[in-house]
């Protein structure tokens, strides 16, 4: 059919009168959405192009259809009711307000439809302009959001102007102890604290005057009321949207944190106990230690220059045992002191690095040392990485039992990480003592009486307190271990201050 010509557009119509259509014709093709002209008898008049596009069908194949062939089956049988209801009373309106409306496409597909009906007055006939537009891609989207809603790991509350909660997801009913059926079209204010209520009227509708994205509370203790009455912590953002009907609603998204909270109050009490203990440590301890030491040398004064050699002997062993205990207290405050974070952090070049290691170690002829540095530069703090380095390369060395041996030094870039190793062919470390060796003043072995148990414990503190990790494992091809050491080469909020 040439759909150029207005004059092929006459149809008949009821009590077989013919009139003039070009009227229908510019009425339906000027129009944006899908839409057609249907007379009283159900038959389709005129289309759009947006229509046909719409339902997969040409202009041809729908022109002189019964509209019925539209709908899915189970509502055919009684949409012709329906029709005469409108036309014995026509007036413009949405079709099937709140209800889920489709259309039956060429292929057999259902479309999610939105439909409005208007009345138009022809030469004493009545004909209906029904416009048709497609809801699948709006439906789509409004599905991906609210999937999105539903499977975000945090609560989450999609609430209107007045307050009332017009959506919630599954992480935000386990956080308060409800069902979603026990939130929805309920007020907001049955979530927070009785405290807070008589002001939150007044805070949601300033924050309506100026809808921006922000943290709520930010600087405050916030709480919400869990079902049982019982109050817990939780941080809360606020995200301002128009719905589709151009409705105000707020996106609230909620994290509770009340496990953040209680390893937040662990780390404070412990880091209070371990600052009151290096207070005593370094105070009550070290005083009545140089008070020993004082009257120690008094005695030896009393006993003159020809003193008894076992009484000699004795004193020195005193002397000992006192400056072991002076020591013990140095290597307790070492300990305290490497769980806080520096924040000098500069350009580590890896070479210099070992270096200035290797300045303050005295290595043995026999021992071989190999480098095998895969990486120069990267930004860090230097001094805890350091000590690090200097501690277990002076394990290796002080610990090695043969005359020759050697020790490799490696480094590479693992990630956002430097990974260090340090590989001995020494006598090793028992397999069940790979995880006592890092905890304080814990030894090899029992007989061990040269080291203090500080050194690796102290490391093990250096590198977790900035963010990175340490182990030891076996070698596999030789004796000996090999302690990993992976130290972060990018600064970072949480560990760098």
């Amino acid at each position: 059919m040439d759909h150029t010509n207005a004059s092929d557009y006459k149809k008949p119509i009821k009590n077989n009168q013919l009139v003039d259509n070009s009227f229908f014709q510019q009425l339906v093709t000027c129009l944006p959405m899908g839409a057609m002209v249907v007379n009283t008898e159900a038959v389709i008049l005129f289309v759009n192009d947006s229509l046909s596009d719409i339902l997969g069908y040409t202009k041809k194949e729908l022109i002189g259809a019964d509209i019925d062939f539209l709908l899915p089956n189970q509502f055919q049988a009684n949409h012709k009711k329906l029709m005469m209801q409108f036309f014995s009373q026509p007036r413009k309106r949405q079709m099937g307000v709140g209800q889920a409306l489709h259309a039956r496409k060429k292929n057999g597909d259902h479309i999610p439809i939105e439909i409005g009906l208007n009345p138009i007055e022809q030469e004493g006939q009545t004909f209906v302009l029904a416009t048709l537009i497609d809801l699948t891609t709006r439906q789509r989207a409004s599905n991906m959001f609210q999937r999105s809603i539903q499977d975000a790991p945090h609560g989450v509350l999609l609430i209107d102007a007045e307050g009332i909660i017009r959506l919630t997801n599954i992480a935000l009913c386990q956080s308060f102890g409800y069902d979603s059926d026990e939130l929805i079209n309920q007020s907001m204010d049955m979530l927070l604290p009785q405290r807070y209520r008589k002001h939150h009227n007044h805070l949601r509708d300033t924050f309506h005057q100026n809808p921006t994205p922000r943290m709520m509370g930010v600087g405050r203790d916030l709480t919400a009321l869990h079902k049982d009455g019982r109050e817990f912590p939780v941080e809360i953002g606020l995200s301002p949207f128009e719905d589709e009907e151009g409705n105000e609603m707020v996106l609230v998204s909620l994290l509770d944190i009340t496990k953040r909270k209680r390893l937040e109050q662990e780390l404070r009490e412990t880091n209070t106990n371990l600052e009151e203990f290096t207070y005593v440590a370094s105070h009550d301890l070290r005083s009545p230690l140089r008070g020993i030491a004082d009257l120690l040398e008094w005695v030896k004064e009393d006993l003159g220059e020809t003193p008894l050699p076992d009484v000699t002997r004795n004193l020195e062993r005193i002397s000992v045992r006192i400056q072991r205990m002076e020591q013990l207290i140095d290597n307790l405050l070492t300990y305290a002191r490497a769980g806080k974070v520096e924040s000098n952090t500069q350009n580590i070049n890896v070479h210099s690095l070992f270096d200035s290691v290797f300045e303050l170690l005295e290595v043995p002829e026999g021992i071989t040392i190999t480098r095998d540095i895969q990486i120069d530069n990267f930004t860090s703090v230097l001094t805890p990485l350091e000590t690090v380095m200097r501690n277990l390369i002076s394990n290796a060395i002080k610990h090695h039992d043969q005359e020759k041996g050697s020790i490799t030094i490696g480094c590479v870039a693992e990630n956002n990480l430097c990974h260090f190793t340090i590989c001995d062919d020494g006598p090793g470390i028992p397999e069940a003592a790979f995880s006592r060796i890092f905890r304080l003043f814990q030894t090899v072995t029992s007989s061990e009486r040269s080291g203090t148990g500080i050194g690796l414990s102290v490391s093990r503190r250096l590198v977790e307190t900035h963010g990175g990790r340490i182990s030891v494992e076996a070698n596999q091809h030789q004796r000996g271990v090999t302690f990993h050491v992976w130290w972060p080469r990018f600064l970072r909020k949480d560990t760098h201050h």
